[in-house]
Order: C-alpha cells, then structure tokens, then sequence
C-alpha cells in the first residue's frame, strides 16, 4: 500500500532535479558535472518509488503541483515548470521500474535535445502529456471597473443583497464569481482604485459600498502576496462585512444625527448578529464569517464586540477595518458630505496604531500613492466636490458604525 510522502522529501528531489538541469543546460547532459549529480537524484527518485508506485508533477504557469497541491514557488519548482512547459508537457509522471537510460531520457527531453515524442518508445515508465481540462463556464471573467460589470451582473449583485435584507438563504455562488472577475483583472495589471464605484453611484444602503471595501481588501491582499484563492475569501469578506445591518432598523441606519444610548446599543448588535447569519448559510468562506464579527473591533480593541485582551483579530479583519473607514469617508453618508483624499489620508494616519493596524495603514497609503497616479492621470475624482468639513460635525458618529 503507497504511503504518503512528505513535502521535505518531494521538495529534495526536485531540487536535485533543478541542479541537473542548469549544470545540463551549461554544459551537456554528457559532462562530467552532471555525471556527479545524476546518481544522487537516481537514489532520491528511487527511494521515493520504493513507498510509492508513482510520482505526477504538473506544471501551471511557473508553479508545480504534486498531490494536487501547489509546491512552494522557488527557482528549482519554477526552472522545471519552465522546461516543462517550453516542450508542452503539463503533467509528468515517474513509474516504480524506472532505470537508468529512461531518466537520461526525460532529462535529454526537458532540455530540447530529444523529441518528446521519444519517451512513448523508450521510456515505458514515464508517462506525460496535457492536463485535460473541460471548458468551464464558470471560469472568472476579470473585471477591472464597475462600469464593466455586465446587467446580468448588477441584477445578480442587486438580488443576492435583497435576499440579504430579506434574511432569507444566499446563494454566494454567482456573488464569489464577480469577486474572482475583479481578482482576475487586478492580477492583469488592472488598477483597483479605477475599479471603485463612481461617486455619482454611490450609496451607502445598497450593494455598492460593499463592493468597494471588497475592491479594497483585494488590493490590500495583492500587495500583501495572498494567493488568489486567499484573495477571493477577502474580496467576498469584504462584501458580506457588514452582513448584520440586515437586523437593523433602517431609520437608525440612516439617521442623520447623533444616535441615542439605545439605538447605538442596537448598532452595536450587528456584527455577531451579522457572523450568526452567516453561519447559517452554507458556501460562506469562515475568513468573511470571522470578519463580519470582527470588523468593528478596532486594532486596540476599544470597539465592538468587547473580548477578553487575549483576542487577536485576523488580518482580514483589519485589512476590512481599512477598506471600510476609507470608502466611508470618501463617500457621502446621511451624517457627513464625502471628503477630499488629503484629508482622508491625515485621519488614518491620526488613527493608526489606536483604531487601525499601523503596519496595514502605511501599507494602504504606499498602495494609494502607487494606484493614485494612474488615478490623477485619468482624470478620475476619489472625492469628487468634497467640501472642507469642521471635524465637529463628525463628533456625534462613528465614521464606520
């Protein structure tokens, strides 16, 4: 029976393989350096087969897979994933029986001085080919603007957020692919502050400030090198953040004064009522039901809900933290007019450390001081006709409630 093996020991061998292929690639497979290398990995390649009858590598883009996992990207995985691919090989596979003259073989292949071809006659235990993959319809088309999302789009957006209010069951599929199509896009280059919603479109009681702290956290997570599994699971957190206003009461939500005692006790309700929601869904990822719960909980943890000091929020959380306060200031509440990006820029600075993640903060300014200029030279406005307003007229409101 094949047991499994471990990651330290696919990863040698791989290495020892790499080796073979750059002092091969210098030289020749003939030369005396390489004739030092080849025995090691033999040994290694056959050790491995002694507790397993076969070893698949696949190669996707710069990346390889073993076991249906990405390996860590390094120059080795990255050096064999490139001459796979430069002789259309997507998957390989290494048989228990191999000898001797068949790994010179797949060597002689890798490096273009053999037909590929010609491991079908002399290499019986080598298998190879393209990995056979059905169209998928669901593949994520990239989304680099709002403007760029199709009706069908907008109606999906705009009937997954009424089934929210509704507090009825959500279907997140359609929701996560959109989030995939601006993940897509911003991995081509895409700028995500031209991505926001226009200003003109804004508001605050419907999908679009949700979408735009997903856009953020997704920009945010970029930058700080998640995959993009990873970065899906935060544009979708980033848009059932604040999942819990479903069970407040609207007037509250949009009252343009100061709230009482109780209705900010009532506020405050909304991210464990919002977590509890989620969690009766199914397909929701934990990353976005951990932030609805978290994103209030400001990096000192003076916010809502109150835990006990051992408490360390997620990342996400605070990267949401982030995305939310910046779209909320730049945007038009019924409690503020929008405010111009220095200003926005001056008030995270100020709450960096206290209510914000200071790391993350200095992170998201170098993020819009990279994107702005893309931004400025486009003509787009962040804060379109944001006035100066007073900081007192924010005193009686939370900027993200």
């Amino acid at each position: 029976m094949s047991q499994p093996l471990d990651r330290y020991s696919i990863e040698n061998a791989l290495q020892q393989m790499s080796s073979i292929l750059a002092t091969a690639s210098l030289y020749s497979i003939e030369h005396n350096r390489v004739g030092l290398l080849l025995p090691r990995f033999q040994d290694t390649l056959y050790s491995l087969l002694h507790s397993q009858q076969e070893l698949t590598f696949f190669s996707i883009k710069k990346d390889l897979l073993y076991d249906g996992k990405p390996l860590p990207g390094t120059p080795h995985t990255q050096r064999i994933a490139s001459r796979l691919q430069s002789r259309n090989i997507e998957f390989i596979s290494f048989r228990q029986g191999i000898n001797h003259d068949e790994i010179i073989l797949f060597f002689q292949v890798a490096l273009g001085v053999a037909a590929v071809e010609d491991l079908d006659q002399q290499a019986p235990h080598i298998r190879y080919g393209l990995i056979d993959i059905q169209d998928n319809n669901d593949a994520p088309r990239p989304i680099a603007r709002f403007e760029d999302l199709t009706p069908e789009e907008l109606q999906s957006l705009e009937e997954f957020y009424a089934s929210l209010s509704n507090k009825d069951e959500c279907d997140i599929k359609e929701t996560a692919q959109i989030v995939a199509g601006f993940v897509a896009a911003f991995q081509q280059q895409a700028n995500p502050l031209l991505a926001l919603v226009p200003l003109r479109m804004e508001d605050e009681y419907s999908f679009t400030h949700s979408l735009n702290v997903a856009i953020l956290n997704i920009a945010q997570g970029m930058s700080l090198g998640l995959d993009e599994d990873l970065l899906r699971d935060v544009g979708v957190a980033g848009m059932l953040h604040d999942a819990g206003k479903i069970f407040i009461d609207k007037e509250i939500i949009r009252k343009p004064g100061q709230l009482t005692e109780e209705e900010w006790n009532r506020m405050r309700q909304h991210p464990s009522r919002g977590a509890q929601y989620l969690m009766s869904q199914d397909g929701i990822p934990k990353l976005a039901i951990l932030t609805a719960f978290e994103h209030h909980m400001r990096y000192d943890q003076t916010g809502y809900p109150k835990m006990p000091k051992s408490w360390k929020t997620n990342v996400c959380s605070q990267m949401t933290m982030i995305s939310d306060t910046f779209d909320a200031l730049r945007t038009k509440r019924s409690y503020k007019e929008p405010w111009d990006l220095p200003k926005i820029c001056g008030l995270l600075l100020d709450i960096a450390g206290t209510q914000l993640n200071p790391y993350l903060v200095m992170n998201f300014l170098k993020l819009l001081e990279k994107m702005g200029e893309d931004v400025l030279l486009s003509g787009i406005s962040l804060s379109e006709g944001a006035p100066e307003l007073p900081e007192e007229e924010l005193a009686n409101r939370q900027v993200c409630e």
